[in-house]
């Protein structure tokens, strides 16, 4: 773990953010702004496009805990952040219509569709969960809330046994690009993916495109007003 801290410090979206904080830092304490100046200006940043390989997600699948597992799926098939997947719960599953729903990032409300296989898993940890019951936390040995972060240490720790010891290129938040081009690649409706995404504006989605998109036009960037209630896959 310490290794991947370490790995991320290096990172251009770590180095941004810190400088971010530094200007800020400045700005509210009446520091002479000038000394930002000296600081080095950071490459403009593009959309990040590494997508999860079927084969390497079957392989890191196949070893992974079923905690691991559900977070996996949800983070693949739904496209659900990872706060999302931390307080996801039976309060979030419609059973009857087949679908998960609830609230994200931003007061974001989702409503997808579940897979197959995302249902069979998702009924299991429902028979053992308590009412409101958190699944990660009630997938754990002594049932207490589990982070995001020991999920991520789980992903990578499983990558590593399937890959010579090495962790693999992707992320959980690249499992979520990954659905999102996939449904644009069937559909080549960036609509349906914003919906998917739960985004506000289609720009945000654009961004996890990447360079799989088509150009924008001045209609793609109306609002989508039916995203506040739900947001579905088609």
């Amino acid at each position: 773990m310490c290794a991947d801290l370490a790995q991320a410090a290096k990172t251009i979206n770590y180095q941004r953010a810190l400088q971010w904080e530094l200007r800020l830092f400045v700005l509210r304490n009446g520091i002479n702004p000038l000394v930002l100046s000296a600081l080095h200006r950071m490459p403009r940043q593009g959309p990040r496009e590494q997508v999860v390989p079927c084969n390497e997600f079957e392989s890191v699948f196949s070893i992974a805990s079923n905690r691991l597992r559900v977070a996996m799926l949800l983070a693949r098939d739904a496209a659900l952040r990872r706060s999302a997947i931390e307080a996801f719960s039976n309060a979030n599953i419609d059973w009857d219509n087949g679908e998960i729903f609830g609230v994200t990032k931003n007061s974001a409300h989702y409503r997808v569709p579940m897979t197959h296989r995302l249902r069979a898993i998702l009924a299991g940890v429902s028979a053992c969960a308590e009412p409101g019951e958190k699944f990660m936390a009630a997938m754990s040995r002594d049932r207490r809330a589990v982070k995001a972060c020991t999920i991520l240490w789980e992903l990578k720790e499983a990558q590593r046994k399937q890959n010579n010891g090495q962790p693999m290129a992707w992320s959980m938040h690249d499992l979520r690009r990954t659905a999102a081009r996939e449904l644009y690649t069937k559909t080549k409706d960036i609509r349906k993916v914003q919906r998917l995404l739960g985004h506000a504006s289609p720009l945000a989605t654009w961004w996890y495109l990447g360079n799989a998109g088509q150009p924008l036009t001045s209609d793609d960037l109306e609002p989508i007003t039916v995203l506040k209630p739900e947001r579905r896959l088609a």
